[in-house]
């Protein structure tokens, strides 16, 4: 006969899952900063919608948004906005932001993604209603690994990788990304932007 369970043997799988789910998004994040530093993931820009990009991002965020009953409000044209890009590398900066704006984000809240167009390029903005990052952070935000000091105790499945992998992808299309925490003429919450090159192309 198989020997009885053990409670705490038990217990522990939902944390082992856990660590282990975690330690396989990390491996993946590093593989794929690992690909971009060699130059083995340029990307295969063509004219893309990127509201539809948008979309899919939002789409893989939908449970932690639900567990916080939070909602997207999409302020890019109904049109849409027709940019230079690779679709994946650009539907996963859009949920990487997502992700960092529903985490830090109050529950009930919202995250607004909008644009603005230039003669060239597009900025987008992905906006969330958080605390806000401090001052001595933002400089070091986009780097590898980097945490803001007080929130190293929570959330605890970031990997510290979403952030460099946006601005390296972001980069390699020719754009730039920023911080504004807070945004102008607010007294909290984070705003993300980052340029692409707009299409002269319709699809």
């Amino acid at each position: 006969a198989a020997p009885p369970r053990s409670d705490a043997a038990s217990d522990d799988l939902p944390i082992l899952l856990t660590h282990a789910n975690h330690m396989s998004r990390r491996v993946d994040d590093l593989l794929q900063l690992a690909r971009h530093d060699a130059g083995q993931q340029p990307p295969a820009s063509v004219s893309i919608n990127a509201g539809d990009a948008l979309q899919s991002a939002w789409k893989a965020c939908a449970s932690l948004a639900a567990e916080k009953d939070m909602a997207l409000e999409n302020r890019l044209p109904e049109e849409g906005v027709i940019v230079r890009a690779d679709s994946e590398q650009l539907e996963q900066v859009f949920r990487n932001l997502l992700e960092n704006a529903v985490k830090y984000g109050p529950p009930g809240g919202k995250v607004t993604v909008s644009s603005d167009p230039g003669p060239e390029m597009v900025a987008f903005q992905v906006r969330d209603e958080g605390p806000g990052i401090p001052i001595q952070d933002q400089d070091r935000i986009f780097e590898r690994f980097y945490r803001v000091e007080k929130d190293r105790n929570n959330h605890k499945g970031s990997t510290g990788l979403g952030l460099a992998i946006c601005r390296h992808i972001i980069q390699n299309h020719g754009g730039k990304i920023w911080l504004e925490s807070p945004p102008r003429a607010e007294t909290h919450g984070s705003a993300f932007f980052f340029t692409l090159p707009l299409s002269p192309n319709k699809i």
